[in-house]
């Protein structure tokens, strides 16, 4: 169901989010702040995909060093799938440093290993072959561009649209996520105010995507619908 609340609203309501300083006006400590929240807490999932229910674990710590973790588990039965994304934090953006993909139980040529080291260039490694990939610009992985949608939402002011460079194994991905609206959002965990991002197009491959500000902006819900109807969905378990 949509709300009736007005685009410009948002950043006003995420400022009175639980966990971010109403004045400071530092991006970097709301970034600081908005990941922080659950540090340590491991964030529970239902994802619902052609009949099964998996169970998904999502984690963010913050190390000794002031670099940030980012972890995503899931399972099924004797399969499994781990992500792993180590970060730092620079002035409300991230810079990755690491990025692991992992399958248990099943095929391990999708297994890849990004390594950046801020010069420009990441470092492949996967059973289907190393490589090194130039890139200018802000980069991110697929898990730690998920932490910086948060950040951008919480701590900068609205858009249409949020851009985001995704390395991946063959080189760069433009994700582009566009503001749809608030709704509603029924979930395991309760019922939330969401904003609603999407990418892609009906009838192709389409994301959608539920972030509470309640939550820091976290992942209520996302649905991957294929250009066969084929969708996957994940929902917030348990509130955290």
């Amino acid at each position: 169901m949509k709300l009736p609340v007005k685009r410009s609203t948002l950043l006003f309501l995420s400022l009175l989010t639980p966990g971010i300083a109403l004045a400071d006006d530092s991006v970097q400590a709301c970034a600081e702040q908005t990941l922080g929240r659950f540090a340590g807490i491991g964030i529970n999932y239902r994802v619902d995909w052609k009949g099964f229910s998996l169970d998904s674990s999502r984690t963010v710590d913050k190390l000794e060093n002031g670099a940030w973790k980012a972890q995503n588990t899931s399972t099924l039965l004797f399969m499994g799938i781990e992500e792993e994304s180590r970060f730092r934090l620079q002035n409300g953006s991230i810079e990755p440093q690491e990025y692991r993909y992992e399958r248990k139980g099943l095929s391990k040529k999708h297994n890849v290993h990004l390594s950046f080291d801020g010069s420009g260039e990441y470092e492949v490694e996967s059973p289907r072959g190393d490589d090194e990939i130039d890139y200018q610009g802000p980069v991110y992985d697929l898990l730690s561009h998920q932490l910086q949608l948060r950040i951008d939402l919480a701590c900068k002011p609205p858009q249409d649209n949020y851009a985001y460079s995704i390395a991946r194994r063959k080189g760069l991905s433009d994700y582009n996520y566009r503001y749809v609206g608030e709704e509603n959002v029924q979930t395991p965990a309760g019922n939330f105010a969401a904003v609603l991002l999407e990418k892609g197009e009906e009838g192709d491959k389409l994301e959608q995507i539920w972030l509470a500000p309640e939550l820091n902006y976290l992942v209520v819900r996302f649905k991957h619908q294929e250009e066969d109807d084929e969708a996957a969905e994940l929902l917030l378990a348990k509130r955290p």
